[in-house]
């Protein structure tokens, strides 16, 4: 689900952007259309945005509105706790932008025009194997919008989250899809992990967005 208005997206990327390199690498998983990936490409022109989208038409939409941009670079893939194939569940109606690698529970009910209809097997690896084979030792800002799998995703990332500077992320205070991290819970493993929460967006009684700093910075 896309949360935030453009002008708090914006006011994401000057909050964090005090605390990178002028050339950040940064992990967009959950791109959807190229969207978010084409303001931060713009916003840090020497960055290199890795942006993930695993749905097909949603993938080609990405690479299209991507192209003019050298810095992004689109993977037709799931960020996940396996390396292989895995099932999404695709959202429709209301959205398009909820899909989930697992099940929807209470979104049905609490986002009655959102449907899921339909799933599809897609591409999936870890963080870790997927910065192995690119060798890719450090990456700065994790962007995460991936319907409640954010926590298991990036507890499969143990090669470089130590280096990682920040995390801005989606966050659920109901369970939405089955299995799902709530916040404090989530809030409470990244703590272990080194971060602390610089701002919260908690815009809507069932999730929101919440940007996360490594705490000695």
């Amino acid at each position: 689900m896309m949360f935030g208005f453009f002008k708090k997206k914006l006011d994401i990327l000057g909050s964090v952007s005090k605390y990178l390199p002028s050339d950040p690498v940064i992990v967009e998983a959950g791109a959807h259309n190229g969207t978010d990936s084409v303001r931060m490409a713009k916003f840090w022109p020497d960055s290199k945005v890795h942006a993930f989208e695993p749905i097909p038409n949603l993938y080609d939409e990405l690479q299209e509105n991507s192209e003019s941009f050298p810095n992004i670079y689109p993977h037709k893939l799931a960020l996940g706790g396996v390396t292989g194939q895995t099932e999404i569940y695709i959202s429709s109606g209301t959205s398009d932008a909820s899909s989930s690698l697992l099940k929807p529970k209470q979104h049905l009910t609490q986002h009655p025009t959102v449907r899921f209809e339909e799933s599809l097997m897609v591409d999936v690896i870890t963080i870790d194997e997927w910065a192995k084979r690119n060798s890719i030792n450090k990456i700065d800002f994790f962007w995460l919008d991936l319907q409640g799998y954010e926590m298991a995703a990036l507890q499969h990332a143990t090669s470089v989250l130590d280096k990682a500077t920040a995390i801005y992320t989606e966050v659920n205070l109901t369970e939405l899809y089955e299995g799902c991290p709530l916040y404090e819970e989530f809030k409470a493993w990244l703590e272990t992990q080194g971060f602390t929460v610089l701002a919260e967006g908690i815009y809507w009684e069932d999730a929101g967005n919440v940007l996360f700093i490594r705490e000695q910075l």
